[in-house]
């Protein structure tokens, strides 16, 4: 693993917070995002193990709370115990320093790197005593204990090789815990064989690595350690089966989904929703019963309501299926009746004490620990990880809804700009590309909203529409993908969504339509691109992947690129020009002025470079930013925030004129200023 620190911590002063003192308010900064203390994964919705655990008498929460340090490049990581009565203030466990990067098996790949932050799940011992987690410390991945009483942390493990996944035996006398030592092995095997030269086969994805990667599957060695006198045996296969399998996407349908004991989901639709008659559970005088009640379609996260003679259940439901719902389902009768439903995002709930505790996220409020009532309503804060958020300036949000041509619900977030005035046009930036819960970045965080907001631009955070999926829904994803790319629908289908939402800012007075610059990361950099190619909204561009073009296929990889000509993407040879004409942005590169600033991971810059040397060719005013060690999405703290810092002074200087006063952003402006003169003069860059 890349470390991301760059400068010793001796302490992690700041990680627990105190009271938020009230006094005046002041503007945000992007700094303040970039510190935000964080529980759980950016995005609650993806990728997620549980962020917070219950003690065994429904008591305690523990869970791991991190903080980005971007003058240090560096993270500081606490494991936080909070009382739910709230006798007791918050304490912290064990105090860490280097992250653990989530990864899974994808195409062919083992332990394949998306830049995204693994969520560390504490475990609790049978008796409440203390909690077991995942913690990184000289160099290695180990399961380590903490106290419930803070009287200190120690490792349980001493693997030469990561764990990547533990549990607690039913007596808390062991530790079972799995590794993975046939990547080592394959690293190993690798490095010999580089000495007569790499055979180029699957095992290669060239734009994320120069060497080849481990190979899945690979099989996990599951083993178990005595707490009390460190020995190591062999697990039981009855151990073995403790241990869920390997993180991979999943496949559509088919697989079951278990929910707390005696609840499980048998077959789910592409979104992760429970299909007609695919919801049961286990009543307590035995036997399986069935939900056949409209909403339990689409149902997800059972857990047993209190007394176990009902179950709760989430629904993900209303305009463009952007609202949670918690409903009850009543084994007796059969009955389902809806008890809860909110805009914000819920995540992690769990049962205890008759209600639920979760981590709830709003438009303008980051993630916090709260106890939900869903039969009430009440909902109780027990843990803000940033009080002196609410002393930020931030821009007021309202909730649009609209259809696009072809009648697909859409939401979008419009975030006015701070000291907004009616009757006054502003600068409006496009952010993507989902907008439920905190409005922090986008998509991975990348391009900071009220940031912007604050900057004097309006913001449209929009989220991309769901492809209609007609009279026959997509079995697989690959048949979701060929159903999109056959006449590029897709992409059409979120292009009209976007632009009818633009305009709708544009009606009502808000945004100036020649002053609208769009961000996007991953599929928000293909609509950025597809955008800048049939369509003259936009006057600025800032994208943090790039880019479609017609050799995009050989850096994939042999793996990656017999998936996308399954898909239907043309191949190298007899290149598809009438295909490209549409999809790729050099080929519009001789009408094409609009600037366009690509901030780009080390591991992901190759694909832009082919689109980049054509767009400078015909004088296009690019510019391109390599941001070392990052892969798919920002990890490390200090690109953050510079990547939060570029994005506002590219716009300020493409859309009002505006030139940062500050030192180290002056050899940048420069080097602008040469980019739009060259263009204004026709020349190449």
């Amino acid at each position: 693993m890349v470390s991301a620190q760059t400068a010793p911590l001796e302490t992690c002063a700041g990680i627990l917070p105190g009271q938020a003192t009230p006094g005046p308010s002041r503007p945000l900064r992007p700094v303040d995002l970039a510190r935000l203390r964080d529980i759980g994964p950016l995005d609650p919705d993806a990728f997620a193990e549980p962020s917070f655990t219950i003690s065994p008498d429904g008591r305690r929460a523990a869970f791991q709370l991190r903080r980005g340090d971007p003058a240090r490049n560096a993270y500081c990581l606490a494991m936080i115990l909070v009382d739910l009565s709230q006798k007791d203030p918050p304490r912290i466990l064990d105090e860490g320093r280097d992250p653990i990067l989530f990864t899974f098996d994808f195409r062919g790949i083992a332990d394949f790197p998306l830049g995204l932050l693994r969520v560390i799940t504490p475990r609790w011992s049978p008796d409440g005593r203390w909690i077991a987690f995942l913690k990184r410390s000289g160099g290695t991945v180990q399961v380590w204990r903490a106290y419930a009483n803070g009287r200190g942390s120690a490792p349980l493990t001493h693997s030469p090789c990561d764990v990547v996944d533990f549990r607690i035996s039913a007596d808390g006398a062991a530790i079972i815990y799995a590794t993975r030592p046939g990547i080592d092995r394959q690293l190993r095997a690798d490095a010999a064989e580089g000495l007569n030269g790499w055979h180029y086969d699957d095992r290669f994805v060239p734009w994320l690595s120069k060497a080849p990667m481990p190979r899945a599957p690979v099989e996990r060695q599951v083993d178990v350690v005595e707490i009390a006198s460190g020995a190591v045996r062999p697990a039981r296969a009855d151990e073995q089966r403790l241990i869920a399998a390997d993180r991979e996407i999943p496949a559509a349908g088919g697989a079951a989904v278990p929910g707390d004991t005696g609840l499980d989901i048998t077959d789910t639709d592409l979104s992760g929703g429970a299909r007609r008659g695919a919801f049961h559970a286990r009543g307590p005088k035995g036997g399986t019963v069935t939900c056949n009640a409209a909403p339990c379609v689409g149902a997800t996260d059972a857990k047993w309501g209190p007394g176990r003679t009902d179950v709760w259940f989430f629904r993900r439901e209303g305009w463009a299926k952007a609202s949670t719902a918690i409903y009850d389902w009543t084994l007796a009768s059969g009955s389902v009746r809806r008890l809860y439903r909110t805009d914000d995002v819920l995540s992690g709930c769990t049962p205890a004490a008759g209600a639920l505790i979760c981590l709830v996220e709003s438009s303008l409020q980051p993630s916090r620990l709260v106890r939900l009532d869903p039969v009430n309503g009440t909902r109780v804060t027990l843990f803000d990880p940033n009080p002196e958020f609410a002393m930020l300036q931030l821009g007021h949000v309202e909730r649009l809804h609209w259809r696009n041509a072809l009648g697909v619900e859409t939401i979008g977030d419009l975030v006015f700009p701070v000291g907004y005035r009616p009757g006054r046009t502003y600068p409006m930036i496009v952010v993507q590309y989902d907008t439920r819960g905190f409005l922090r970045g986008g998509t991975d965080d990348e391009y900071p909203i009220q940031a912007f907001a604050n900057r004097g631009y309006a913001v449209l955070s929009f989220s991309s529409p769901h492809f209609p999926a007609g009279k026959h829904p997509p079995k697989t994803f690959e048949e979701a993908g060929r159903a999109e790319l056959k006449n590029f629908a897709g992409r059409r289908n979120i292009q009209s969504a976007l632009e009818a939402g633009v305009r709708l800012v544009i009606k009502r007075g808000i945004a100036d339509p020649k002053r609208i610059g769009i961000t996007g990361l991953s599929d928000g950099s293909s609509t950025v691109e597809w955008e800048l190619s049939h369509s003259s909204l936009f006057a600025a561009a800032a994208m943090s992947s790039c880019c479609w073009d017609p050799g995009f296929i050989a850096f994939l990889g042999p793996s990656a690129a017999r998936h996308f000509l399954a898909e239907g993407y043309p191949g190298i040879l007899g290149r598809n020009d009438a295909f490209w004409k549409d999809m790729a942005l050099e080929t519009h590169a001789r009408k094409l002025r609009t600037p366009i600033l690509v901030n780009a991971s080390e591991e992901e810059f190759l694909m832009a470079l082919e689109t980049y040397t054509g767009l400078r060719e015909a004088g296009v005013p690019i510019d391109l930013f390599v941001y070392p060690g990052e892969f798919h999405a920002r990890w490390q703290p200090a690109h953050r925030l510079a990547t939060y810092r570029r994005s506002l002074d590219w716009f300020d200087y493409w859309l009002r004129g505006i030139r940062s006063p500050d030192p180290d952003r002056q050899p940048e402006l420069k080097e602008w200023d040469r980019l739009k003169a060259r263009s204004e003069s026709g020349l190449p860059l």
